[in-house]
């Protein structure tokens, strides 16, 4: 008898299949009780070791041993006429059969019943027109408890004085995020959030809390010429517990080497398992080049301090440099070539270029979101940016489509251009996809901003003043928050006291909230001053914008429909035109006559005009 016609007879191959169902299945009862007793991930791997261990053992066993009617005895005491293996084997057949149903139920029960991560209910077509129900369920009371498997990557802190080193910290702690960010089944704070804490000595149970996450990865790097040492350490939230920690000294040649063991480590850590394919979708986000990270962090810290008054393009332009330089040393950055993409996108709408510089603004803002979406390797975070691709092209024909899938999108990545959505009959989707963003990204003022917009447009004016209230918290004496506070007191009908507010606030829009709020109030020669003024010291790309919004709340049609037809008439412009429309909330600022580009791209869309729910602030008169 050959050696394999052996095994089968002793029935080693079914033991050995046996042995690995009963040992996952053991593995996931594991997981479970430990997470429930929040027991070190460690005796996890323990439990792991072992079983691997036992495998060998198990195997010689059944070579080495039969059941007989008689009991337990050595193969080569039994008397092959009177052997029973073939009972025995009809006997482990039904014992695999029973552990697969188990392990299969396991994982469909794993799959269908995903865990719950965002308010307990989820709006919809018909709660999000129930003004009566409760509509700050997560400005007026806590998260839900977050789940086990969450974290938040703080920024490591650089150990020395040099700021290039500071740039290379940052630029660390966001790649271990992105790496964190492409696991499935793991929630990760988004670094907008997270980067709130930089510089910051504080308790890590509150950190955790305030960043709606159970765990939290931090840790320090000191870099010396080509060399570095970098510490981190995951840390549980819920009493303090450290998960893991690691103290790395490498060259800067193997940093993206250390990013994925630090990586990898969390997610065991934490119970997470990936297949080849997962994991290689993890590693999909990192960037191997350092000195392209570092450019990267340079280009986005003038980036956002360019975004902080207005918007000054001499600072964009210097960031859109260090974006190229990050691409130059790293082809598929695809975060550099979306942020630099803002940059071209702002250029095609200023004033002082010639049509041909328009032109090649525009050919390099759509290479650049082209180029973003191709190397994204996260399919959620590409359908945010085919959004952005779509409206700025020349057919609309796929954007209801687009608004769908982005809409539906689980990543805590930024949207840009998806904010104009509700506009278009989005309403409600754009409120539940904003409230989990708020989840994941709890301290970031835009996702505020954003929610607000859909909730006015949803008709759910309390929960958009509920909303801005909160964002004012965490940012105070930002532009686009004090606009929101406005237009949600005047949504309420409470025109005094947003004129009030508006007069007070010290941001660069101050007389913008004034032209609003004394239109409202009937006081239209007050309120044209203030156009006046603030179309005077407004920045050249954002003059028409402004143009279109303060001359429709006023009442000057031909004024906005003059300024919009300068926007239909430059290439993009009809995504300037839809942001107005979102934003303005004065019902359909400017006449399609005016705009018959624009009028073409709502066609190929299939959106109707004036918009299928038109936005109209009330004023002091309205009946």
């Amino acid at each position: 008898m050959s050696l394999v016609a052996e095994l089968k007879r002793r029935n080693v191959f079914k033991v050995a299949f046996l042995y690995a169902v009963a040992a996952w299945l053991t593995l996931q009862v594991a997981d479970l009780l430990f997470e429930a007793l929040e027991l070190p991930a460690s005796w996890l791997r323990l439990v792991l070791a072992l079983l691997i261990l036992g495998f060998p053992f198990a195997v010689i066993f059944s070579w080495v041993f039969e059941m007989t009617p008689e009991g337990l005895k050595r193969e080569k005491d039994i008397d092959r006429s009177r052997s029973i293996t073939a009972d025995t084997g009809h006997k482990i057949n039904i014992l695999i059969a029973v552990l697969l149903v188990l392990a299969i139920a396991s994982v469909a029960i794993d799959r269908l019943v995903p865990e719950r991560t965002g308010p307990e209910q989820p709006v919809t077509e018909e709660t999000a027109t129930d003004t009566e129900a409760d509509t700050s369920v997560l400005v007026a009371q806590k998260f839900a408890p977050a789940p086990n498997r969450s974290i938040a990557v703080l920024p490591f802190v650089n150990m020395s004085g040099d700021q290039e080193n500071e740039y290379f910290a940052d630029g660390l702690s966001e790649e271990i995020l992105n790496f964190l960010a492409g696991v499935p089944d793991l929630q990760v704070t988004a670094r907008t959030s997270s980067f709130q804490f930089k510089g910051k000595n504080m308790d890590v149970r509150e950190v955790a809390e305030a960043l709606n996450a159970a765990h939290v990865l931090e840790g320090s790097v000191r870099r010396s010429g080509d060399r570095a040492r970098i510490t981190a350490q995951l840390i549980r939230a819920s009493d303090g517990y450290h998960l893991w920690s690691e103290t790395y000294d490498r060259t800067l040649e193997d940093t993206f080497e250390v990013q994925t063991d630090i990586a990898e480590s969390v997610t065991r850590a934490l119970g997470v398992v990936m297949d080849a394919s997962q994991r290689q979708q993890m590693l999909a986000a990192g960037v191997r080049d350092v000195e392209a990270f570092i450019a990267f962090q340079k280009g986005r810290t003038l980036f956002m301090d360019a975004h902080t008054n207005q918007l000054d393009m001499d600072m964009m332009a210097e960031a859109a440099d260090w974006f190229g330089e990050a691409i130059r040393r790293e082809p598929g950055f695809a975060s550099a070539y979306f942020l630099r993409s803002d940059y071209f996108a702002h250029l095609t709408t200023s004033e002082n270029i010639t049509d041909a510089e328009r032109q090649a603004a525009y050919s390099s803002y759509m290479s650049d979101l082209g180029s973003a979406s191709e190397f994204t390797p996260n399919a959620d975070e590409r359908a945010l940016i085919e959004v952005d691709r779509t409206l700025a092209s020349d057919n609309w024909g796929s954007l209801p489509e687009r608004f769908e899938a982005a809409l539906e999108s689980r990543s805590c990545a930024e949207a840009v251009w998806l904010e104009v959505a509700p506009a278009f009959g989005f309403a409600a989707q754009s409120l539940a996809y904003r409230r989990r963003m708020i989840e994941c990204d709890p301290l970031n003022f835009y996702n505020y901003h954003a929610a607000v917009q859909a909730a006015l447009w949803a008709g759910r004016p309390e929960e958009a003043l509920s909303l801005a209230s909160r964002a004012a918290e965490i940012e105070p004496d930002n532009p686009f928050i004090e606009w929101d506070l406005v237009v949600s007191m005047m949504a309420l009908g409470r025109f005094e006291e947003a004129r009030e507010h508006a007069s007070g606030v010290s941001t660069w829009n101050r007389d913008i909230l004034m032209v609003a709020t004394n239109s409202a109030l009937g006081e239209t020669a007050e309120a044209k001053r203030y156009l006046e003024i603030s179309l005077k010291e407004a920045a050249p790309w954002f003059k028409q914008y402004l143009a279109i919004q303060l001359n429709a709340i006023t009442g000057n049609r031909q004024a906005a429909n003059e300024a919009a037809a300068w926007f239909d008439g430059i290439p993009a412009g009809h995504t300037m035109l839809a942001a107005t429309i979102m934003e303005c909330m004065c019902g359909a600022p400017f006449d399609l006559e005016a705009t018959p580009v624009f009028a073409k791209r709502l066609e190929e869309a299939g959106f109707g005009w004036p918009p299928a729910v038109v936005m109209n602030l009330p004023t002091a008169s309205t009946p």
